[in-house]
């Protein structure tokens, strides 16, 4: 557990206004940053260490300083700064107070891209603690990142040791086995760590190594695929700023690469994100950005820019946009290609579906007339992805849309179904390090808390209780 000290002239009374204007507890505010912490691979702190500081007592950690400098600034709209929360013993101006486009803003040469995110892997500055910008600053600098100039031809640094292709396909079969771990662990604080130093040691190798213009190429389309699955085990931590910022440097690096693949497909993860965080006009522009950039490319890439834009519409609460964008996704993905992306291994009809379901759901609140079919719909979608998919190495992506599949059946009143999906979870909770699904999962037990009960199924509520808490 942190400790806390005593320095000179904290601030407890910007503490206090800043939790009611959040609307929280002492305990509240902790419950809310040991997530953080957690998946940032720092220790969480005690329960009632939030009484402390509102005593004048101030953590020692400075994860846990910028913590919650961080979360009160999302959950109130205001901008705290070090200073004003724990006073001037803590000066401002370091990187949680700058906003998660910072460097990342208008054109830039290849050199300076590189050399912002050597600083975001090396150890020296916490990404997961950047402060959020607003969403024009954020959509600004997307704009700017895809008109990324192409690089000129890269061959290393000469008496540079020599990098052949093998290694690189090397590299390249490690971040398609992290991918995988994802798939079953989610984004735990070990892989998020093994993610940026994947991304570190290749832009090691891009500015010491010595190689060809091919090698040096490939070298860029591997930083890039580095930097978006860091950004996605951020997101999955709760880390949406950080989240933010590795898509970013995802579509930079990308862009110099001439990898269009991974300018579409980091976009549409921008989308996604959005999308789940409720903001859905911000979805849809990131959403038609992925399907721009995945025009004249396979298939399959153009599937899953036209996916992303029907979860964007679904959040949006455009049945119509929905359909018809997810009629596309279907239609392209039925074509494959020897030389479809390895990075989309995932993407199946089955998953299509799945993602349709979620949809779904959230449509099923924006268009009550049809709520009831809608809400039938999305559980046949489902319902074999949240069944099997713990058991076919999709483990958190099984928890993730069985949460969704109990949503349906909380809105479609059936508390059966909600009770067999919530115990059907349970198992495999305890081996999801997912920040994400264990908030979205503690939600719908909270939704479900009611139902269940009057159903005399307090059972289920007991063994998602268990599960939680030995997670």
């Amino acid at each position: 557990m942190a400790t806390e000290s005593l320095p000179s002239r904290p601030h407890p009374a910007v503490l206090q206004d800043a939790l009611t204007r959040a609307n929280w507890s002492a305990r509240e505010l902790v419950k809310t940053i040991n997530p953080r912490l957690n998946a940032m691979g720092h220790p969480t702190v005690d329960i009632t260490a939030g009484y402390k500081w509102l005593r004048g007592h101030v953590p020692r950690s400075a994860a846990v300083r910028d913590v919650v400098v961080v979360v009160l600034s999302e959950a109130t709209g205001h901008r705290y700064t070090t200073t004003e929360i724990w006073g001037r013993g803590y000066p401002s101006g370091d990187t949680t107070e700058t906003g998660e486009t910072e460097d990342l803003l208008g054109p830039l040469p290849l050199e300076a891209v590189l050399r912002t995110a050597t600083a975001w892997t090396c150890g020296a500055v916490e990404p997961a603690l950047v402060q959020s910008t607003a969403d024009e600053k954020l959509t600004a600098a997307v704009w700017d990142a895809t008109r990324q100039a192409p690089a000129q031809i890269l061959t290393g640094r000469n008496g540079g040791d020599f990098i052949p292709p093998e290694f690189v396909d090397m590299l390249f079969e490690q971040l398609a086995a992290l991918r995988r771990l994802d798939d079953r662990t989610g984004g735990g604080p070990l892989s998020q760590r093994q993610a940026r130093h994947v991304l570190h040691d290749s832009l090691t190798l891009i500015r010491d190594g010595q190689y060809t213009a091919a090698t040096g190429t490939r070298l860029l389309q591997h930083a890039a695929g580095a930097a978006q699955l860091a950004g996605w085990m951020s997101f999955d931590a709760g880390l949406a700023p950080a989240s933010h910022r590795y898509q970013l440097l995802a579509i930079r690096i990308a862009r110099a690469a001439d990898d269009t693949t991974t300018v579409s497909n980091a976009l549409g993860m921008l989308a996604y994100q959005h999308a789940a965080s409720g903001n859905p006009n911000v979805a849809l522009r990131f959403a038609y950005a992925a399907v721009e950039h995945a025009k004249g490319n396979l298939p399959l890439v153009q599937a899953r820019a036209w996916g992303r834009l029907a979860t964007a519409q679904a959040a949006a609460g455009n049945l119509d946009g929905f359909r018809r964008a997810t009629d596309q996704a279907r239609r392209l993905i039925q074509t494959r290609h020897a030389d479809d992306p390895p990075s989309l291994y995932y993407l199946s009809p089955q998953q299509i579906d799945a993602e349709s379901g979620q949809a779904l759901v959230d449509l099923a609140h924006h268009v009550p007339g049809k709520r009831t079919l809608l809400l039938r719909e999305a559980a046949e979608l489902l319902s074999p992805i949240a069944d099997q998919g713990p058991s076919t190495g999709f483990r958190r992506s099984g928890i993730l849309h069985g949460i969704h599949l109990i949503r349906a059946s909380i809105g479609a009143r059936d508390s059966e179904a909600t009770a067999h999906w919530i115990t059907t979870l349970a198992d495999h909770v305890p081996h999801v390090q997912s920040v994400r699904c264990r908030a979205l999962l503690t939600a719908v037990r909270t939704r479900a808390g009611n139902p269940l009960r009057a159903a005399g199924r307090t059972d289920a509520l007991d063994t998602i209780n268990r599960a939680l808490s030995l997670a």
